[in-house]
């Protein structure tokens, strides 16, 4: 039962963060991990979505990113439990949800990729290539 909801870790320790080059995704992973956890855990793939897909780190934008993901094809169980909840806890949001989901919907399908292996290049030019707004 415990990986239906557990994603999969990865392969690169929080300190090795620091040594990629600035203004590429791991250091900018890095970055938001010192700068939202204390402790300093393992990064997770979550994360790289929260850095792709979210400016903020509000209850609106976290659901919004599920949406986004589901419209781009990642519809596991975790996710559509959390996207069914956000509906029932914000329903004035649907709007909001939708255009996600829409979003996702044009973007280059990525959530399946091996993110750890783009550590070392520059966000921007992962968020061009993957057409994600």
């Amino acid at each position: 039962m415990k990986t239906l909801f557990k994603t999969k870790e990865a392969p690169v320790a929080t300190a090795a963060l620091n040594h990629y080059p600035q203004g590429s995704l791991g250091f900018h992973l890095g970055k938001y991990l010192r700068k939202n956890y204390k402790t300093g855990p393992a990064p997770d793939v979550e994360d790289v979505f929260r850095l792709l897909l979210t400016t903020d780190a509000s209850n609106k934008e976290e659901i919004g990113m599920h949406y986004y993901l589901s419209g781009n094809g990642d519809t596991g169980l975790r996710r559509l439990m959390i996207m069914g909840v956000g509906a029932l806890c914000y329903p004035h949001r649907l709007v909001y949800f939708c255009k996600r989901y829409r979003d996702g919907r044009k973007a280059l399908r990525f959530f399946d990729l091996d993110h750890y292996r783009m550590l070392h290049l520059p966000l921007e030019r992962i968020k061009d290539a993957f057409l994600i707004r």
